[in-house]
């Protein structure tokens, strides 16, 4: 009977630790707090190159910047930037901090963004001035075949307008007179084995009604295409006086006929006024221009009025040639001069001396301006570079790092700059390689006209 009061309190004690076991009613259980997560910073040794070039200035650095480019200021904006980031980076806790964090944190803050002078060295375009021939063509137009290839017939039509018009005077002289030396000139000065041709236009009746079906139909070609022969030419000079009507689109028709096709061929036109016998002196060039490789027809409106040069203009433009309007003998002398520098070798020649020397100085300002676009990103390497090193001394001086972690920091800095650097100098050099072989394309066709002439 004694031992009865046991067994209640042997069940208290069960019962009271069970109930310890359980979780008291309405409440949930705690969860663990989660691990604090690292920030993740790329790699700078893994960046690409495109990556790196493509980077901006670095956020200290950026409000640093100075407005000019005095390199005192420049120097001296690198400086301040390097002493914020060391005021920046105390706050941090870098306690951990490996020499790719660093090497991160620094370029984030204080790198050069090179994009903007990677862009200008790439696009730079090595354009030389349009070297023209005196024949009309652009140098760089004409393929160095072409310049080797047996220089070509070179055949002359020269067209004067014999209309009664052309008796006026100018100067005290006929304008016939005048056309007639000019013409007599040029031809006694055309290159060795040139041909030519002498056709007169209108020299047949009046300028009457009456008389304007003969006329129109006076296209005569006095001196045939052939060598020039001085005596053989004066005396087809000779052969016409001004009379009547403007055939001008038959004459260009007739000294179109007289062309081989596979020539070198030119028209020279003196002519006072527009056409007056229903032809259309504009498709005629036009089809001289279809039926030719090779071909101009040239336009000298001589003391004309606005219409007559109107339509002179657009002859020479549909046939490929020019037009130059003169009022005075001199004026007419001095585009004869300028029609024998078109054809003549001499002027080939000096044509040469002249342009080579202007190639010559195209390239050296060509390398000139890669040279300052060059040397002002090494200004901007060599600062970032400057600055990167005031950065990483200091951070030793405050005992952030230690030298062996400087050491790695600066290793990894070096690796990048070499990215930057290899990736500029490739494009200088590849322009460079472009000026070069433009430059040396001009002068080997330079060089084979001058061979040729000189031969």
């Amino acid at each position: 009977m004694k031992k009865r009061w046991l067994f209640p309190l042997i069940l208290v004690f069960i019962l009271s630790g069970c109930q310890s076991e359980k979780q008291p009613a309405g409440k949930k259980e705690k969860a663990a707090p989660a691990a604090p997560q690292e920030t993740k910073v790329e790699k700078v040794s893994s960046q690409t190159t495109e990556e790196l070039i493509d980077q901006t200035n670095g956020e200290i650095y950026e409000k640093h910047i100075p407005s000019d480019d005095n390199q005192n200021a420049a120097r001296s904006a690198s400086e301040d930037a390097a002493d914020e980031y060391l005021d920046h980076i105390k706050k941090e806790d870098t306690g951990d901090w490996d020499a790719e964090r660093w090497a991160a944190s620094i370029t984030e803050n204080l790198r050069t963004g090179y994009k903007e002078k990677a862009g200008e060295l790439k696009n730079y375009e090595a354009v030389f001035d349009e070297i023209k021939l005196p024949d009309g063509r652009l140098l760089q137009d004409v393929d160095l075949e072409e310049l080797t290839e047996e220089q070509k017939e070179v055949n002359i039509a020269l067209l004067i307008d014999s209309s009664g018009s052309m008796k006026a005077e100018v100067d005290g002289e006929s304008k016939m007179e005048l056309a007639k030396e000019s013409l007599e000139n040029f031809a006694g000065e055309l290159p060795e084995g040139a041909h030519v041709s002498l056709i007169a236009f209108g020299h047949k009746g009046t300028g009457s009604d009456s008389d304007k079906e003969m006329s129109c139909k006076a296209v005569e070609s006095f001196y045939p295409m052939e060598e020039y022969d001085k005596g053989k030419f004066a005396s087809a000079l000779d052969g016409f006086d001004p009379k009547g009507w403007t055939p001008l689109a038959e004459s260009i028709l007739l000294a179109n006929d007289q062309f081989p096709k596979d020539a070198q061929n030119f028209i020279y036109v003196v002519s006072d006024g527009i056409e007056t016998c229903d032809g259309d002196p504009v498709e005629a060039a036009k089809k001289v221009k279809e039926d030719n490789t090779d071909v101009q027809v040239n336009i000298i409106g001589f003391d004309v009025d606005s219409k007559a040069d109107d339509q002179l203009k657009n002859v020479a433009r549909a046939g490929g040639g020019e037009y130059t309007s003169v009022k005075t003998k001199q004026e007419l002398k001095d585009i004869e001069t300028s029609w024998k520098d078109s054809i003549s070798e001499g002027t080939w020649i000096w044509w040469k001396s002249g342009n080579f020397s202007n190639n010559i100085w195209t390239s050296v300002n060509h390398y000139n301006n890669l040279r300052d676009l060059y040397s002002s990103y090494l200004t901007m390497r060599n600062l970032e570079h400057d600055r990167f090193l005031d950065a990483v001394n200091a951070l030793v001086d405050d005992e952030l790092i230690d030298l062996d972690k400087k050491q790695e920091i600066l290793t990894i800095l070096d690796e990048r700059n070499q990215k930057i650097k290899d990736y500029m100098s490739g494009l200088e050099s590849d322009k460079k390689d472009e000026i070069e072989e433009t430059s040396d394309d001009l002068k080997k066709k330079v060089d084979e006209i001058e061979k040729k002439f000189r031969d």
